[in-house]
């Protein structure tokens, strides 16, 4: 088509088409802008959520220091190999030595952290317990418990301490023995401290010894360390023990 055949053709058209067209172009060129904006928010909000420095930190307080805690997701934990062998206690040690408190509940959160104590990281899981009977302790029943444990809860770990906490699931039912923290159990390591009560009231010294599941393949709990329950099939069984440890 000549230059002057679509002049003319341009001249024929209606002004209000021509406007509209404008318009048109217009409006392309803002909603290019507006998604190209949202393309950067997204970007800069998937950066600052992903960084380490923008983790949700736990607040701590001056009895802790030269440290951090903040909370990660299961998949940036990082166990490694534990070489590390428990601490040897007859059954009548474990119900003394820390005096624990004895609950039954259901197990309604997992969380995950990261401490790091001047640069060199630990890891660590929170587990929340709903507690419906107590056996011994001051807890009352109806009340939810925070406690500590070692990495690696509901998954497969590499951890000599954790084969039972291993098969802690959400949901699940289970006795417990959570050791209360006081403003003696401090962690000092690598030029670092943390107050534990900063992070959480109570704690299980290791991942073996201190929970008995009610799992769907039956009950699960160290059967070595308890040989008064050695012919416990459930739950109920190692109830009636609870019970009579708290007298």
């Amino acid at each position: 088509m000549s230059g002057k055949r679509l002049a003319r053709l341009m001249g024929e058209v209606d002004d209000r088409f021509v406007e509209e067209s404008m318009q048109g172009s217009v409006k392309k060129r803002q909603r290019v802008k507006w998604v190209g904006g949202m393309i950067a928010v997204a970007a800069v909000s998937f950066f600052v959520f992903s960084w380490d420095g923008f983790k949700e930190r736990i607040p701590l307080s001056d009895n802790s220091s030269n440290m951090s805690v903040a909370y990660v997701d299961e998949g940036d934990i990082d166990v490694g190999v534990s070489s590390a062998n428990l601490m040897e206690m007859s059954e009548e040690e474990l119900f003394s030595k820390w005096e624990p408190a004895l609950v039954r509940g259901v197990v309604t959160q997992i969380d995950h952290i990261e401490l790091d104590f001047n640069g060199q990281e630990e890891y660590r899981s929170l587990v929340t317990i709903d507690v419906t009977d107590v056996y011994r302790g001051d807890i009352e029943p109806g009340s939810a418990i925070q406690v500590l444990t070692v990495a690696g809860v509901g998954s497969e770990v590499l951890q000599s301490d954790a084969d039972v906490v291993s098969e802690l699931r959400l949901g699940m039912e289970g006795i417990f023995m959570p050791i209360p923290y006081d403003a003696s159990h401090i962690w000092s390591q690598n030029g670092a401290t943390l107050q534990l009560t900063d992070v959480s009231d109570y704690g299980f010294p290791d991942g073996e010894r201190y929970m008995f599941l009610n799992t769907e393949q039956g009950l699960v709990f160290n059967r070595d360390a308890y040989p008064s329950l050695s012919g416990a099939e459930t739950i109920e069984d190692v109830e009636m023990f609870m019970m009579k440890q708290a007298r």
